[in-house]
């Protein structure tokens, strides 16, 4: 999570800005990333209505957001990940709607020549009331991996003549979002939770026809439940903890849980 920078010396503010770097180490795998986000408010928002996290939601406004991030891995570098997004809020601060762009590269040493996903999403979102949202998303993402391998059951040597072989991974995804914020005396929590599904289908093209399905192949489905909550002792500060489970449908299901903290602060500009 990150850092979100206010102007200083005004209850209003029209940007937002934050970055993060974080460390997973799981056994003798260890990577490193780094993440940083923008976004532009079209209409100033009061921070003075609760925890600055919550801002925006309290405050809802049209707003444009960018990020980029990056995964750096024991022996390689990880993939690199843009992101646009938008959202407009409908007169009446009641329904919005938003939509969202994203590109992610792999930066893989040859014979691999090409990894990289596309991905497009479309939102429609309601408050009920003035502390909930209910919001559905929409999404579609096209995977590409191209590489040069050797042919099935050969020994590949120097030597060895290689094949071009191609991947393509569309995968579409719905989930629907539940977002609330409640008060109890001087503190402020938010509960959140969600359930995704995604199904992909995989095209092969090699000119080796033993590497290639009759057919496009079903890449399996995945389904995501997910729950979160987020205390805030002050408006600057929120702790967060959160818990997800997929669902393969194969028996091979793993829980995530997550802790985390996040600490806002205003500069002072002269």
């Amino acid at each position: 999570r990150g850092i979100p920078v206010f102007p200083a010396q005004a209850e209003e503010f029209s940007w937002q800005l934050s970055g993060v770097t974080s460390r997973l180490e799981v056994g003798d795998f260890d990577s490193d990333s780094w993440a940083v986000d923008g976004t532009y408010y079209v209409n100033p928002i009061d921070d003075n209505d609760g925890p600055y996290e919550l801002a925006s939601f309290l405050n809802p406004t049209t707003r444009v957001s960018a990020a980029a991030s990056e995964v750096h891995y024991d022996s390689f570098d990880g993939p690199t990940a843009y992101t646009l997004d938008a959202a407009y809020v409908l007169p009446g601060d009641k329904w919005y709607v938003g939509a969202n762009y994203s590109k992610t590269d792999m930066d893989w040493p040859p014979p691999v020549t090409r990894d990289d996903e596309n991905g497009y999403g479309l939102l429609a979102g309601r408050y009920l009331g003035t502390n909930t949202t209910l919001e559905l998303g929409l999404g579609r993402s096209e995977a590409r991996f191209e590489s040069f391998v050797c042919e099935p059951f050969v020994l590949c040597t120097v030597d060895q003549e290689v094949i071009p072989y191609a991947e393509k991974t569309t995968t579409d995804s719905v989930s629907l979002d539940v977002f609330h914020v409640r008060r109890f005396r001087s503190l402020t929590y938010s509960l959140q939770g969600s359930v995704s599904q995604s199904d992909a289908e995989k095209e092969v093209v090699s000119p080796v026809l033993s590497l290639v399905p009759s057919s496009a192949g079903d890449a399996g489905s995945l389904r995501v439940y997910s729950v979160a909550g987020e205390l805030f002792p002050s408006d600057r500060i929120g702790v967060r903890v959160g818990y997800s489970q997929p669902d393969y449908g194969a028996g091979n299901d793993v829980q995530t849980y997550d802790i985390t903290a996040t600490w806002f602060f205003k500069p002072r500009v002269a």
